[in-house]
């Protein structure tokens, strides 16, 4: 049998070839393709790869190549960390969040909230488990501080100052800080001098000081100058300072001017000119350089009030004698220019008696007996009665007045005033709007006419939506707005307006409708919960006020009064603050006094005071 080496070789093998074997000791032949079905072929992959399974479905193994972050040592795979490049990153940090970290060379997660550890808060500021750190509330910069803190050349109200409160360091408001002393707190002043200085502002808020000698060369330069401001007087009135010192009073009425020295106070000056037709009484306490407590007519006194060793007086030094006698009769009375609402007369001075120093003329409707005063006539012998009405005859008459009486009146001047173009009626009324304006009243508003024909009054009427006829109308009504009241609640009306000028009524306008407010609940009864307690500083912020309601649903208002039977004159609306809790804020008092607190249903209703006062400074 030929060897091995002595046979001649294959070019190619297949799986159908036979190659010899040994089977159970007997020489047998196979196929190459069954003798290598059952064996493991040669894998050959490149270094630093693993062997798995990549692939869907049967298979052998495939070659799995190993990414960035991962090492293979001695067929040990081990993170290297170089990956961390390509993480994505975290917007913010919060305590549950992990991190990695080598410790001493071993990759480790360490959580977030472990950080806080690592901080300990110095003084005055705090640290909290969420990690913010902040300032505390009595931090205060130490004086070794402030040399290293930025400087401002300005401060503005909001800005804070630091400040030693009770022991506490705290910090308080600029503008609070600047009102933190008041005038009681402040230390006695000596004698004043032309040395001493005030606060001043001169034309910003920027304070500057003064000394009292520049302010008082100020007011010399401005002495020349001064006027004394003038009051007319036209009812009778109680002398008080605040009113009347150092004025000059024009009385234009017959007055009486009463002397109280209470109010007047030691000091007191006035000047009083009778500018009237009749006599200006000097009231019971004067005393008069005449002896008489009356100024005729044109007549002045100079007014005083002094106290002295022998009590308070109020003298009186008027001014000029009065006539010898009264004037005579004004002659020559006439008429010139006339319209339809004025006429224009003249005269001439009485021949006889004293001589005049004003006049007084008076009118009145021909075939009436009843005469109106003008405005006294002084300088001049002329005069215009206006505001009168057209096509109508007027009789008038003159009288000369002096300081000693007043003359008898003219002869009657009759005239007639001009009567009126005819004008057309006015337009229909247009712009017509109804709003509701509480339970009983609707508010009307209309657009304006203009124009020769335009409306000088309006008439409004109004029913019941649904009926036929107008039951009610309000006339005479000059302005373009109104308030119809007296109305039903929760009821819809119809409402039209008419123009009405010299000429008659216009057109009826279009009809609107507008439905009143359902009625609001009346206040059975009120409680108080909180007062005020006082004392207070006048016209300084408002007081807190509240009380119980019922019922709790009914709105009310609360308000301040000096009397326990008299109501405020203001109200100020409470807003609900729960169940039948109303509260309110009210302005404090301008005037310093002993205060009690009302309260009402804003619709009037469950009218109730405080029996405790509180007191106003």
């Amino acid at each position: 049998m030929p060897t091995i080496s002595e046979l001649p070789v294959a070019t190619s093998v297949s799986a159908a070839d036979l190659v010899p074997i040994s089977h159970g000791g007997a020489a047998m032949a196979t196929a190459v393709g069954t003798l290598l079905a059952s064996t493991q072929p040669a894998i050959i992959i490149q270094p630093s790869a693993l062997l798995g399974r990549i692939s869907l479905g049967s298979g052998g193994p495939e070659q799995v190549d190993l990414g960035a972050g991962v090492n293979l040592t001695q067929g040990t795979l081990v993170a290297t960390g170089l990956d961390h490049a390509g993480f994505p990153l975290l917007s913010s940090l919060a305590p549950g969040a992990d991190l990695v970290i080598s410790n001493q060379g071993t990759p480790m997660l360490m959580p977030a909230s472990l950080l806080h550890g690592l901080f300990s808060a110095g003084q005055n500021v705090a640290i909290t488990a969420d990690g913010t750190i902040s300032a505390t509330a009595s931090a205060v910069a130490t004086n070794s501080a402030i040399g290293s803190l930025p400087v401002v050349s300005t401060l503005a109200g909001q800005d804070l100052v630091a400040v030693s409160h009770a022991g506490t360091n705290c910090a308080i408001n600029y503008s609070s800080f600047l009102d933190g002393v008041t005038i009681d707190q402040a230390r006695t002043a000596g004698p004043a001098a032309d040395t001493d200085t005030i606060w001043t502002a001169q034309g910003s808020n920027v304070m500057a000081s003064q000394t009292f000698a520049a302010i008082w060369v100020w007011i010399a330069n401005k002495l020349p100058t001064y006027k004394a401001p003038v009051v007319e007087v036209t009812s009778s009135v109680n002398l008080d300072t605040t009113v009347h010192n150092g004025r000059i009073l024009v009385c234009s009425q017959p007055v009486t001017l009463t002397p109280l020295t209470t109010n007047m106070g030691s000091g007191f000056q006035c000047t009083v000119i009778n500018a009237s037709v009749g006599t200006v009484t000097l009231g019971s306490g004067f005393v008069t350089s005449t002896g008489s407590l009356t100024l005729g007519p044109q007549q002045a006194a100079s007014i005083v009030c002094a106290a002295y060793s022998g009590g308070t007086v109020a003298f009186a030094a008027i001014a000029g004698a009065a006539a010898v006698a009264a004037p005579g009769q004004v002659t020559g009375l006439a008429s010139s220019t006339i319209t339809s609402s004025s006429i224009a007369i003249s005269w001439q001075p009485p021949g006889s008696g004293g001589t005049s120093s004003s006049y007084a003329v008076q009118y009145r409707v021909t075939g009436t007996s009843s005469w109106s005063n003008a405005p006294a006539v002084v300088g001049a012998t002329t005069c215009v009665l206006s505001s009168l009405t057209a096509a109508t005859s007027y009789d008038i008459v003159v009288q000369a007045i002096n300081a000693a009486g007043t003359g008898p009146s003219s002869s009657i001047l009759t005239v007639t005033t001009a009567a009126l173009p005819q004008l057309p009626v006015p337009a229909q009324v247009t712009g017509l709007a109804a709003t509701p304006a509480s339970s009983s009243s609707i508010q009307l508003s209309w657009s304006a006419q203009t124009g020769t024909g335009a409306a000088t009054s309006f008439t409004v009427q109004y029913r019941v939506t649904g009926n036929t006829t107008w039951a009610s109308s309000v006339a005479g009504i000059s302005a373009t707005t109104t308030t119809i009241s007296g109305l039903l609640a929760s009821t819809s009306y119809d409402f039209s307006v008419i123009g009405v000028n010299a000429s008659g009524s216009g057109p009826v306008s279009s009809i609107v409708t507008a439905v009143t407010q359902a009625a609001s609940t009346p206040v059975t009864s009120i409680a108080w919960n909180l007062l005020p307690t006082g004392p207070y500083t006048h016209g300084s912020g408002s007081i807190g006020v509240n009380a119980l309601v019922t019922p709790g649903s009914a709105p009310i208002q609360f308000g301040f009064s000096l009397s326990a039977t008299t109501p405020p004159a203001s109200w100020t609306a409470a807003i609900l603050v729960n169940t039948n809790l109303w509260g309110a804020y009210v302005p404090t008092p301008a005037t310093a006094g002993t205060w009690y607190v009302w309260a009402e249903g804003t619709n009037g209703t469950g009218s109730t005071v405080s029996s405790t006062p509180f007191l106003v400074q």
